[in-house]
C-alpha cells in the first residue's frame, strides 16, 4: 500500500508539473474545435468532420469539462492528467486480477505487491505520462480498457457469488464498448482477450470452467452490440477518410516493431532492466503453475501490437504506440511481476529504486527539451502581418484549429486552410509540419508566400 500511495503522488505529480506551459499541439486543438461547440449535437457533428472514424465519447467528455472548468490549455489537460491518475489505481486492480484470479498460488499470495508495483511503474513511464499530459483521448481510451481487463478477469474467478460476477459481467460489456467508443483500437485488446478465451477453452476443461469462460466472452459481445448502432457511419466515415489520405503521414515499420515498442516506451536504459526482469517473471510464472497468468499477460501483450501490423502491411500503415497504449501497461505488468517474484528482499529494493530512477530522469531529460511548434506566438505575428481586415492561411490544414484556438474569439473566423490557388486573400501564412507536407506543395506555399516574417521553433510566418 506505500508503494501505491508513491506511485499515485509521484504520478499525479508528473502529470500536472506546468500542465500549461507548452502551447496546445494541433492535434489537441481539433479535440477542443470538436468540444466547444455549443450543444451535444453540434458536437458529435463536429467531431465527425474533424477526426474521422471514431465516436464522439471523448469529445462529450471534454465538452462537459469545458463547461465546467473553461477551455484553457492546463484545464482542458486537467482531464486527461486524471485520468492518468485513475490509470494507475487501475493498473493495480488489473494486475492484481490477474495475479490472483489466473496465477499459481505463488503469484496469488505477491498479487497485492504486484500491482503496486505495476502502478509504480505505470506512474514513471514516459509514454503514459506524456499521453496523460495531452488533451486527446488517449488517456480516456487507456482508463476504459484497463477497468475492462480488472472486471473481465474478475469475472473468470471461481469463487465468486452470483451477485458479484453478474456485475462483473456487466462491467466488463460496459467498459469495453465505452473503450471502442473512445477510440476504435480498444478492439485490439479485445481480440487478445479472444484469443486468452480460446486458450483457455483448449487447456481448461470442465462445465463450471466452460461456464466462467462463456460468460465473459457473452459480455464481450454484449460489449461491442451496445455501440453496433453506432459504428456503421463512423466505419464508413473511417474509410473515406482513408481514401482521402487522413493517414498519409503514418510510415511503416520493421517487422519487429513490437519490440521497438516496448523498448521506446520504456526508455533504453529502463528497458535493459525491464526486458530481463519480463524473462524471469515469464520463467517463474512457467515454473509455478501461473501459466495461465503467464498466457493472458502475453496476449495483452502482444496480440494488439501483432494485429496492428497485420492492419499496416495489408491496409495502411498505422503502427503508432497510442494506438496500442494498453500493450505498454501489460509489459510493465510483466515487469512488475519479476520484480515481485524476486526472493532476496535486498536485491528486490535495489532493483525498484534503479528502476525508479532511470525512469524518473527519462522523464525528466524528456521535461527539459522543448516539444510543440509555438503555435501561440507564431499566430499573434500572423494576425499583425495580417492587418485589419486579411485573412491568415494555415498549413498544413489540420493545424487550422490551433490558430484559431489562439485568435482572439472574434478574429477566428479568419483564419483558413492555405489556398490550393495562389490568390491575394490571404495576407500572412502560418507554416508548420514542412515535413508533412508533399515537396510540390510546400514549393507552391513558398513562391507564393515569399517572405518569412519569422521562425519559430517548428513553425514560421510568411507573407507576400
Amino acid at each position: 500500500m506505500a508503494l501505491l500511495g508513491l506511485a499515485l503522488i509521484l504520478g499525479a505529480a508528473l502529470r500536472s508539473w506546468r500542465l500549461g506551459a507548452a502551447d496546445l499541439s494541433a492535434d489537441e486543438a481539433a479535440a477542443w474545435a470538436a468540444a466547444a461547440a455549443p450543444d451535444v449535437g453540434a458536437v458529435a457533428a463536429r467531431q465527425s468532420a474533424l477526426d474521422a472514424g471514431k465516436l464522439a465519447f471523448y469529445d462529450l467528455t471534454l465538452h462537459g469539462w469545458i463547461r465546467l472548468f473553461g477551455d484553457g490549455v492546463a484545464a482542458m489537460r486537467a482531464l486527461s492528467a486524471l485520468l492518468g491518475v485513475a490509470a494507475i489505481v487501475l493498473a493495480f486492480a488489473a494486475a492484481r486480477a490477474v495475479m490472483t484470479v489466473l496465477g499459481g498460488p505463488r503469484q496469488a499470495e505477491h498479487a497485492v505487491r504486484t500491482g503496486a508495483l505495476a502502478a509504480l511503474l505505470v506512474a514513471v513511464n514516459l509514454v503514459l505520462v506524456t499521453e496523460s499530459r495531452t488533451a486527446r483521448m488517449y488517456p480516456l481510451v487507456l482508463a476504459m480498457e484497463l477497468a475492462q481487463l480488472a472486471c473481465f478477469v474478475r469475472a473468470q474467478a471461481d469463487c465468486l457469488r452470483p451477485v458479484t460476477r453478474a456485475a462483473s459481467l456487466a462491467a466488463t460489456a460496459l467498459f469495453s464498448g465505452l473503450a471502442i467508443a473512445a477510440n476504435f483500437t480498444a478492439a485490439l485488446l479485445i481480440a487478445g482477450e479472444v484469443v486468452w478465451l480460446g486458450w483457455a477453452a483448449m487447456r481448461r476443461r470442465g462445465p463450471a470452467r466452460a461456464l466462467h469462460l462463456a460468460a465473459p466472452a457473452l459480455a464481450l459481445a454484449a460489449g461491442l452490440a451496445l455501440l453496433a448502432p453506432f459504428t456503421g457511419a463512423a466505419g464508413r466515415t473511417a474509410m473515406g477518410a482513408l481514401r482521402a489520405g487522413a493517414l498519409a503521414w503514418a510510415r511503416a515499420r520493421p517487422p519487429w516493431w513490437p519490440l521497438q515498442l516496448m523498448r521506446r516506451a520504456s526508455g533504453k536504459a529502463p528497458f535493459l532492466l525491464f526486458a530481463p526482469l519480463t524473462i524471469y517473471a515469464a520463467w517463474r510464472m512457467a515454473r509455478e503453475e501461473g501459466g495461465a497468468a503467464l498466457a493472458f499477460l502475453l496476449c495483452w501483450t502482444a496480440v494488439p501490437p501483432i494485429l496492428m501490423m497485420a492492419v499496416s502491411y495489408t491496409i495502411t500503415p498505422l503502427e503508432e504506440t497510442r494506438y496500442v497504449i494498453a500493450s505498454v501497461v501489460a509489459f510493465l505488468v510483466l515487469a512488475a511481476v519479476g520484480l515481485a517474484l524476486i526472493d532476496d528482499a535486498r536485491i528486490q529494493i535495489i532493483l525498484i529504486v534503479l528502476v525508479l530512477a532511470l525512469s524518473l530522469d527519462h522523464v525528466r531529460r524528456d521535461f527539459r527539451k522543448p516539444q510543440f511548434p509555438q503555435w501561440r506566438a507564431a499566430t499573434a505575428i500572423a494576425l499583425a502581418e495580417a492587418g485589419p481586415d486579411g485573412r491568415i492561411a494555415v498549413a498544413p490544414g489540420y493545424a487550422v484549429n490551433v490558430v484559431r484556438y489562439y485568435l482572439p474569439p472574434g478574429e477566428r473566423a479568419r483564419a483558413d486552410v492555405a489556398d490550393e490557388v495562389c490568390g491575394m486573400r490571404q495576407r500572412a501564412l502560418v507554416l508548420g509540419g514542412k515535413d508533412l507536407l508533399a515537396p510540390t506543395r510546400l514549393t507552391e506555399l513558398t513562391n507564393c508566400f515569399t517572405l518569412i516574417r519569422r521562425r519559430l521553433r517548428l513553425v514560421e510566418v510568411r507573407t507576400r
